[in-house]
């Protein structure tokens, strides 16, 4: 039996060590590396199950496909390329390159996927994206009073008195930071979780809040307020390393603690005692993707970064508040070669149904999607459809057929983590990874590089593109090489550099304007129009699948679940079970009901990913639109309300 190291490069933060092992050519079973200090000898349920839900599914396709007349026909790849290249210098001639969409999402974001971007900048640019479906907007709110956006080392969160985890379930979503924080709890640190959903972490901690969805900065102000007015706030800090603190102070004015009870919907009882944890030593924030998928989202994290600062737990060991790390930190970007796009454009990836229906000079005529399931995971999933169907030619380059598959036209199949060299970082520890190819691609799959460099010979820029995995890794980790690192012991094994601190900010030096931490002066803005669909939606990760990647067993179930309040449930005469309507300004979907005393009254919970060609696409309900900061996706805007299915 052979073992072989690797990394994951799904949608997740945990980007997890992979022993694999293989005998004779096929791959027996993946492990985690123990060797990782994050990773830690294991592997979530998904990348356990990867090989049989994924890898050597009887859903993945392993040829190129044609579509001739709404049906798949398997053809060869010269066939394929040719078709593909004549398809793109056709339309970039006729209508200009800009005419041309290139969507890269986040289902893998690799060194060598920067790459993808060096070949349509050397067709002139294309349009590309702006924005994000996940992060964004809350790192646009830590810039604010940053500067930049810098998280502390997970293991750093073992020396916290207290950790607050806020708007995040690190128990399905990141199991090895769960693992570090139950950690932290058994040697005696608090751990609080706030969530308008009791999940699975909030099962096992000291203290939990329910807020309303989306009042999350009225909490932290709450917080804030009773610390101050305690004195027990750090005055030292705030003197001489902060700006704007009298004007946040000034905020306090606008509401009581009763009021502000009230706009979050948690007890003052509950604030006092969350107030107390925090304020009982070096305490540290760890907030989730949920808290800023809100049109003022960066609000909520401004908020909670104010908290950490007047209390001093900004640039001290346990301390800070923590979403996620920058996974390109350790590359040299250059290499997208930006500067030879002499013709591109920016559409709105939150908005990307209405952005491709509404481009003009010139129109989207073809799209190129990699990594990405757009059709399923965007906003408003029948605009974005509408979308796809109205340009002439589209190209989706993936290892399974989902919504946005089968609305190509040519679909070209592609290795996965196990089948691939390259390298990558993390959005959720401070490690850069080796993928090593653990057994020959499957059938003609081949990688995203391999595609495009086929392209480009056939597009006459070969020279550009040319050069193995190896000789491109060279050069895009030549930040790292430059630290004194060796490529081929990258390639080895997970490290770490060691100048990326453990504790961010330790020397109280800001990456702002003023050099300082600036305070937030702004009061959300509140809503007070009558709200005629009523429950919040939340869409959530489940533990069982990550991003779109649903397993086979999935599709066979005919409804979407749904969680709602018993009570709320009696209120509009639907029984445990049943079949309903559920609405949105947006759409209409059916789903069935699963009566949960986890969901607050005013919210109807479901898991986001599902497929919307199975009648599990949430996202024909959400609205598009975009953050107020941070170019970010508000789903949680979504207001919904329950009708009764009628025979």
């Amino acid at each position: 039996m052979k073992k072989i190291y690797t990394t994951c490069t799904r949608d997740c933060p945990g980007s997890c060590s992979i022993e694999a092992r293989v005998d004779q050519g096929k791959i027996k079973s993946l492990h985690g590396n123990r060797k990782h200090p994050i990773t830690a000898g294991f592997l979530c349920i998904n990348t356990a199950h990867y090989l049989q839900n994924r890898f050597y599914s009887h859903q993945r396709i392993l040829n190129p496909l044609k579509k001739v007349e709404d049906s798949w026909e398997q053809i060869k790849w010269d066939e394929a390329l040719d078709l593909a290249a004549m398809k793109l210098q056709d339309i970039a001639e006729e209508y200009g390159s800009n005419s041309i969409l290139y969507y890269q999402g986040f289902g893998a974001r690799t060194a060598l996927r920067l790459l993808n971007n060096r070949f349509f900048n050397l067709m002139g640019g294309v349009s590309t994206l702006n924005g994000t479906l996940c992060g964004g907007t809350g790192q646009a709110g830590q810039e604010m009073d940053m500067g930049l956006r810098i998280s502390h080392d997970p293991l750093d969160h073992l020396n916290s008195k207290a950790i607050i985890v806020w708007g995040r379930n690190p128990a399905v979503t990141d199991i090895h930071l769960w693992r570090i924080l139950l950690k932290a709890r058994k040697k005696g640190t608090s751990l609080v979780v706030i969530d308008p959903v009791k999940t699975i972490s909030a099962c096992n901690c000291d203290l939990f809040l329910q807020p309303k969805p989306g009042s999350d900065p009225y909490l932290a102000l709450a917080v804030s307020r009773i610390i101050v007015e305690g004195h027990r706030h750090n005055l030292e800090f705030i003197d001489k390393h902060t700006i704007n603190f009298s004007k946040f102070k000034k905020l306090f004015d606008h509401y009581s603690l009763e009021e502000l009870s009230k706009h979050c919907d948690v007890s003052l009882e509950k604030i006092i005692k969350l107030a107390n944890i925090y304020a009982s030593g070096t305490s540290s924030i760890i907030a989730g993707w949920g808290v800023h998928r809100y049109y003022q989202g960066h609000l909520s994290l401004r908020y909670m970064d104010a908290l950490a600062a007047l209390s001093g737990n900004i640039g001290v060991s346990g301390g800070g508040v923590s979403q996620g790390f920058d996974e390109y930190v350790y590359f040299d970007e250059k290499w997208k070669g930006d500067e030879l796009a002499t013709n591109s454009r920016k559409i709105s990836m939150p908005i990307i149904g209405e952005a491709i229906l509404n481009a003009r000079n010139p129109p989207i005529k073809m799209i190129v999607v990699t990594a990405g399931n757009p059709l399923a995971m965007a906003p408003n999933s029948t605009k974005v459809k509408k979308a796809f169907k109205k340009v002439e030619y589209c190209m989706v380059m993936d290892q399974v057929i989902n919504d946005t598959g089968q609305e190509a036209d040519l679909f070209l199949p592609t290795t996965t983590f196990l089948e691939d060299m390259d390298l990558v970082g993390s959005y959720g520890h401070n490690y850069i990874s080796p993928l090593n190819p653990v057994v020959n691609p499957r059938g003609e799959a081949r990688s995203e590089l391999w595609i495009f460099q086929e392209l480009a010979n056939r597009l006459g820029f070969k020279n550009e593109m040319k050069g193995s995995p190896y000789f491109w890794l060279k050069r895009i980790a030549r930040p790292v090489i430059e630290k004194g690192f060796i490529l081929d012991d990258l390639l080895k094994k997970p490290v770490r550099l060691p100048e990326i601190p453990f504790t961010p900010y330790g020397n109280k030096k800001f990456f702002t304007s003023s050099g300082k931490f600036e305070f937030v002066s702004e009061l959300p803005e509140e809503d007070f129009s009558k709200k005629e669909y009523d429950l919040h939606l939340l869409s959530i990760m489940p533990s069982w699948w990550v991003g779109s990647e649903i397993p086979n067993g999935e599709h066979g179930k005919e409804f979407l679940e749904v969680m709602i309040h018993p009570e709320l449930l009696d209120k509009h005469g639907i029984e445990n079970g049943e079949i309903i309507i559920l609405e949105s300004p947006t759409g209409k979907l059916k789903v069935r009901v699963n009566a949960s005393k986890n969901t607050r009254k005013d919210v109807v919970v479901t898991y986001r990913g599902g497929w919307v060609k199975y009648n599990k696409g949430i996202n024909v309900l959400t609205r598009d639109m975009i953050s107020q900061e941070g170019q970010g996706t508000p789903f949680y805007e979504t207001r919904v309300r329950m009708k009764k299915l009628v025979f």
